[in-house]
C-alpha cells in the first residue's frame, strides 16, 4: 500500500483527490431490514468508528465534505467536519438505493410476500427494479453523473464523499471499469476510507476500505 495517500500534499501531477467514506454502523433496529431511503441513525459503535476514521482523515486536509442526505451519512459527515473544521455540502444524488415497497421490511418478509421477485433479486441483485422504487441502473446513473461533475469541478482539489456502501461501490466500479454484476466483490465496511487520485482525467485508486 502506497504511503502517498497519507500526506496532506498530493503527489506531483495529481489534479484531484477524492476520498470516499462509508457511514458508521447503524442502529440495531435496521439489522435484517431493507433500508435505503429509510432514515436509520448511527449506533454508539458507529459513532466511534467514524471518530476513528476522522482521525485518519484530519491530517489529509480535505477542503470540503459532500454527504448523502440520509441521517446515518450526514451525522457521520458532521463528526468528520467537526474534527477537520471544514464545511459540509448535501448531495441528494448520493443517497442509497430506494427500495420502494420493500423499505423497512425484513428480508424474510419480502421473500414471503413476493417470492418470485425475491428469487430474482438474490440471483441478480443489479438487474431488478424494486416495486415503486429504484433499479441499480437508475441509481448508478445518478451517482456516476454527480460524481463526474464533482471531479470536473474547479472549485476543490480534495473532496471527501461520505455516503453508503452502494454509492461507494458504484463510484469505485466506475473508476475501475468493473461490470455491475461484479460490484459486490468490492468490500465496503463501516467508516471505511478509499482514496482516488486523478492525473488529469486518469484515475488511480490509491487505497480502498481502510479503517483505523
Amino acid at each position: 500500500m502506497s504511503g502517498d495517500w497519507k500526506t496532506a500534499d498530493c503527489p506531483p501531477g495529481v489534479t484531484r483527490r477524492i476520498f470516499l467514506m462509508r457511514h458508521g454502523e447503524t442502529d440495531a433496529s435496521a439489522k435484517g431490514r431493507c433500508y435505503g431511503k429509510l432514515d436509520v441513525p448511527l449506533s454508539d459503535e458507529g459513532r466511534l468508528q467514524v471518530q476513528r476514521s476522522a482521525s485518519l482523515i484530519q491530517p489529509l486536509q480535505p477542503h470540503t465534505i459532500i454527504t448523502s442526505p440520509r441521517i446515518r451519512a450526514s451525522d457521520s459527515a458532521a463528526i468528520v467536519a467537526n474534527t477537520c473544521k471544514i464545511s459540509v455540502q448535501r448531495e441528494d444524488n448520493f443517497a442509497e438505493l430506494d427500495f420502494g415497497d420493500c423499505e423497512g421490511k425484513r428480508y424474510e418478509d419480502v421473500e414471503r410476500e413476493n417470492p418470485e421477485f425475491y428469487a430474482r433479486w438474490m440471483a441478480n441483485p443489479t438487474d431488478v427494479t424494486f416495486p415503486n422504487g429504484e433499479s441499480y441502473a437508475a441509481m448508478a446513473e445518478r451517482v456516476v453523473r454527480t460524481y463526474e461533475r464533482l471531479v470536473e469541478s474547479a472549485d476543490h482539489t480534495k473532496l471527501l464523499v461520505v455516503a453508503h456502501g452502494g454509492v461507494n461501490r458504484i463510484i469505485l466500479a466506475h473508476v475501475l471499469g468493473i461490470a455491475p454484476e461484479h460490484v459486490f466483490r468490492l468490500e465496503q465496511t463501516y467508516a471505511g476510507i478509499s482514496c482516488i487520485d486523478y492525473y488529469g482525467t486518469t484515475p488511480l485508486l490509491r487505497v480502498m476500505n481502510v479503517t483505523a
